[in-house]
């Protein structure tokens, strides 16, 4: 590990810093810059003695610099190898708050909301807890689609849920008493962090208020279902995930609930070698094929095929990770301190 001892002038005294604000972020440019703004004006709206602490995933695009033109802001750099997983592990390690909220950099945090969570000391009102947000859609040109609330985490009132995404707010304890998040996860590792804290008996609670504006590709984009197959992301949130939580209640419930196609491939494989005839497999199609049709079914179907096609890549993917991928967890953080510019 690499680290700087030199401290900046404008840090906090530890003992004062009730709130750790958690920032992690690769190549999000104008994103992380609104991002950072919020946060500092959250941190003043709200009175909060607070730390920022951004971690960057080897950003190309300037994004670095951004976060370098911030006072309130501690800068880390990784490295080494990185992923989403491993940079939060980062900026729990270097926070001093015992209250930690995570944000990824393309997110604008609501000071509205953090009054709601946080009592007059800074102290979180509840163990694990996050709320809504509202994506802004864009193309990979940036151009600006449209916005609405993020659906799959959506909730009218509060709600006990039992996983989470980028955008929550814990108890350090909490944290540390899982381990924080697997650094082999390239993808998924909230919600495998969820999993295993609601296992322990922590759950997430979702406010129905808004927490967050979040600025985002399109998830259905082209480009971007097709690159988690060919970078091999896909395979965490799924089998990786599944394989390591099979005796947790939660995650068995998310894949026969969220991922019956792959159950069905599997089955069907199986069937068609006993069976020695492809009958098995064609039902699978024809499984996977009305499920497309039923995720798509409030829409014009455009892009149909392209979308089934992924579906079943996706799939097949995955049942040649579960028998032949084994990523390791032992992934040493490597990263260095960034000072402020002057």
């Amino acid at each position: 590990m690499l680290i700087n001892d030199q401290k900046s002038n404008i840090e906090i005294d530890a003992k004062a810093v009730a709130v750790s604000f958690i920032i992690i972020g690769r190549n999000e440019g104008w994103r992380l810059k609104l991002c950072l703004e919020s946060t500092v004006k959250a941190i003043s709206v709200c009175g909060l003695q607070a730390e920022v602490i951004y971690v960057d995933s080897q950003s190309t695009d300037g994004s670095l610099n951004v976060a370098k033109h911030f006072d309130l802001v501690k800068c880390f750099l990784i490295t080494g190898t990185y992923n989403a997983a491993i940079a939060r592990n980062i900026g729990v390690k270097e926070a001093q708050g015992k209250n930690l909220i995570f944000l990824d950099g393309d997110m604008e945090i609501s000071p509205d909301f953090l009054n709601l969570i946080l009592d007059k000391n800074g102290e979180l009102k509840y163990e694990f807890v996050s709320g809504n947000f509202m994506n802004y859609y864009y193309d990979n040109d940036g151009v600006f689609l449209r916005k609405d609330f993020y659906r799959k985490i959506y909730v009218e009132k509060d709600t006990i849920q039992y996983t989470t995404g980028g955008l929550f707010a814990i108890k350090r304890a909490h944290w540390e008493s899982v381990g924080g998040m697997r650094n082999k996860y390239k993808k998924g590792q909230d919600l495998d962090l969820g999993y295993r804290l609601a296992k322990n008996g922590i759950p997430l609670l979702r406010k129905k208020e808004l927490m967050a504006n979040h600025h985002t590709i399109d998830y259905k984009d082209k480009k971007r279902l097709w690159r988690s197959i060919f970078d091999g992301s896909q395979v965490y949130p799924r089998v990786i995930l599944y394989r390591d939580n099979m005796f947790n209640k939660y995650v068995r419930k998310r894949m026969l609930t969220s991922d019956p196609t792959l159950i069905f491939l599997i089955v069907s494989f199986l069937l068609s070698v006993l069976l020695k005839c492809a009958a098995p497999m064609l039902v699978y199609v024809l499984l996977a094929a009305m499920g497309v049709a039923y995720a798509m079914r409030k829409t014009s179907f455009k892009g149909y095929l392209n979308r089934l096609g992924n579906h079943v890549l996706k799939d097949i993917v995955n049942v040649f990770a579960l028998l032949f991928y084994y990523p390791s967890n032992n992934i040493e953080l490597k990263y260095e301190r960034i000072m402020q510019n002057k």
